[in-house]
């Protein structure tokens, strides 16, 4: 298995420094023992695409690194207290960046940095364009398990730029209630879109999950957006 060192020399990342900035930021690499230990655990999950998790905040969350296309080099942020393994970097670069300019710190609520993410995608993008239909290649597959619709349809959306937002509005209806509730986050917690707030509002009671629907109902998924959210119910 390669090492944590030469994972970081790949990206042309300098290993002392990046160990000297994650010490100081409350971060630290995985030992070889560590990244074993999580590969099989995350071998539980039926991906279909390799993930090396490479640091962690040491409160049982980590980041990982995809190895393997269509997702090459993306990075997830996988929180024990809500694992999801949607990408939110473009590569481990940008993630250290964040990191030594103090906006992604060792805090276990990092879905409160999201803003900051290079996903969503804002903006629209070549690289993103020509993955996004890899990814609906792979999701012709009959056989495909949940765990891997789950991940590329929730990558589809992220890549997926606001100027072409309402591609994603037919997830409001999938069949699958995880990929319902990421629709539902990225159109109504993080871009708060309006023009189909009735149609979030319906989907949302399609939903059965109680700690989503409590958060929503009282504002607080994000303190900053409750406005939002609480007009759903008004």
């Amino acid at each position: 298995m390669i090492k944590p060192q030469e994972f970081l020399t790949k990206y042309n990342i300098d290993l002392n420094k990046t160990t000297s900035l994650l010490s100081q930021k409350g971060f630290r690499l995985l030992s070889e023992d560590e990244i074993k230990e999580t590969k099989e655990w995350l071998a539980n999950y039926k991906l279909g695409i390799d993930l090396f998790p490479i640091i962690t905040n040491d409160e049982s969350d980590f980041i990982a690194v995809y190895t393997e296309e269509p997702l090459l080099d993306k990075v997830a942020l996988l929180q024990h207290s809500d694992l999801d393994f949607t990408p939110k970097f473009k590569n481990i670069n940008n993630l250290i960046n964040h990191i030594k300019n103090g906006i992604i710190n060792h805090d276990n609520n990092w879905e409160s940095f999201d803003n900051h993410f290079d996903y969503p995608n804002h903006t629209n993008n070549q690289q993103e364009k020509l993955i996004i239909e890899k990814l609906k290649k792979n999701l012709e597959n009959k056989d495909i398990s949940s765990d891997r619709y789950e991940l590329l349809t929730s990558a589809i959306m992220v890549f997926t730029p606001y100027e072409k937002i309402e591609n994603i509005y037919p997830y409001l209806d999938d069949k699958d209630v995880f990929v319902r509730q990421k629709c539902v986050s990225i159109l109504g917690d993080f871009y708060r879109h309006e023009p189909i707030k009735e149609k979030i509002r319906k989907t949302l009671k399609t939903i059965n999950n109680e700690v989503l629907a409590k958060q929503v109902y009282d504002g607080s998924l994000v303190e900053a957006k409750k406005g939002f959210w609480k007009s759903l119910f008004n």
